[in-house]
């Protein structure tokens, strides 16, 4: 399970039944998907469940989440190893969907608010792609916003639009002892990984594609023209025996009107293909190009962190608005005890969408600015 898939995935909520003569004052029970469990045994399901049902105790306590009004909840829970790190600590999940104002009205709803357990970046949604050779992967790290009681870094800051149209959703992490979870990445590593993405782990990637576009799909296509013509006789030959003559003749006709349009077409398009290619192939490798900016570095250089603007490519790191790449600290993560130990807790707010009909944004306001955050430090920094 990848941690950007995991925490709108989720676990059963053990909630009162109620006689239909009991008062409104009881909390209604949030709707739940069965729990989804990836290679868990019997135990550690025991120990997510009772870890997901102490961080839902603590979201209940905001009392526009546990009574919902104007808006319904449905509760999805999911636990399971990481990828990137086998045999390290699991990754759990409580994801809350909102629909305004009910599931029957409002169709999907929205996940607008999360609890994801060891995830391994600073938010589920940013990934770069790139990955170190250990096949760990880079995240961008985002926004730093003002801090909340016993958190190690919060990302962005939830809020709506203000006059300046600054929508912001906002990731609270709580980290064991307060360690910050992540190193950063150095220019080196992060180029290094680069030439690794466009050329793969054989190193022959990127010549492939470049062997390819010397072809254009014109020259491809005739290419197999006498592999298609053996295609149509067999299909024509089948279509004679199941249906006789006449069918089998206007199969032909129809087949072979099909070749000439597709020939056409594709030869008409040729030569703007063939220059295109012709003009990608008469630039520098990626490869190439990473590697010279790489060899053009000092040695302090190589060892700076990699900083970029978005998704675009390095920058000094003093440049307005960069932000550093990180990857996992592989000690941070190291499984002490048991996979279901806990090492993180990141706490997700979206304001979009359904996020933002008034009852489910003030019911988010609420919770983000009533938490109890310090409920999530004491489970963190328990001895697992």
């Amino acid at each position: 399970m990848r941690a950007s898939d995991g925490w709108l995935l989720c676990l059963t909520l053990l909630s009162g039944t109620r006689s239909a003569g009991a008062q409104r004052s009881v909390p209604p029970p949030w709707s739940s998907e069965p729990p989804n469990f990836v290679d868990a045994t019997a135990a550690e399901q025991a120990s997510v469940i009772a870890t997901l049902n102490e961080i839902e105790r603590i979201l209940r306590q905001v009392p526009e989440l546990a009574q919902p009004r104007g808006f319904e909840i449905l509760k999805h829970v999911a636990s399971g190893p990481h990828d990137w790190a086998p045999g390290g600590p699991f990754h759990m999940a409580l994801g809350l969907q909102f629909f305004a104002p009910s599931r029957k009205i409002a169709g999907e709803g929205r996940g607008c608010l999360g609890v994801s357990v060891n995830l391994p970046t600073g938010r589920p949604t940013e990934i770069r792609g790139l990955e170190g050779d250990n096949g760990r992967e880079f995240h961008l790290e985002w926004l730093v916003g003002d801090p909340k009681p016993g958190s190690t870094v919060v990302y962005e800051g939830l809020r709506w639009d203000t006059p300046e149209f600054d929508r912001r959703p906002g990731f609270v992490t709580f980290t064991t002892g307060g360690v910050f979870p992540w190193l950063p990445v150095t220019r080196e590593e992060y180029l290094r990984a680069e030439i690794l993405g466009v050329e793969g782990k054989t190193g022959d990637q990127e010549t492939s594609y470049r062997k390819k576009l010397e072809k254009t799909t014109y020259d491809n296509w005739i290419e197999a023209a006498a592999t298609r013509k053996k295609e149509r006789e067999a299909m024509i030959a089948s279509m004679e025996r199941a249906q006789g003559r006449a069918a089998a003749d206007e199969l032909r006709k129809t087949l072979e009107q099909t070749e000439r349009e597709v020939t056409g077409n594709l030869r008409a398009q040729d030569a703007e293909e063939r220059a295109r290619n012709t003009e990608f192939l008469a630039t520098t490798r990626d490869g190439d190009r990473f590697r010279a900016e790489l060899a053009a570095l000092s040695p302090a250089e190589r060892r700076s962190p990699a900083m970029a603007m978005g998704y675009g490519p390095l920058v000094p790191a003093d440049a307005p608005g960069a932000n550093r790449f990180l990857k996992p600290d592989p000690e941070f993560w190291r499984m002490r005890r048991s996979r279901t130990e806990v090492h993180t807790i990141t706490v997700s707010f979206y304001p979009y969408q359904t996020c933002a009909e008034p009852a489910v944004r003030e019911a988010l306001w609420k919770a983000y600015t009533t938490l109890d955050w310090m409920a999530f430090k004491r489970i963190v920094d328990r001895p697992w």
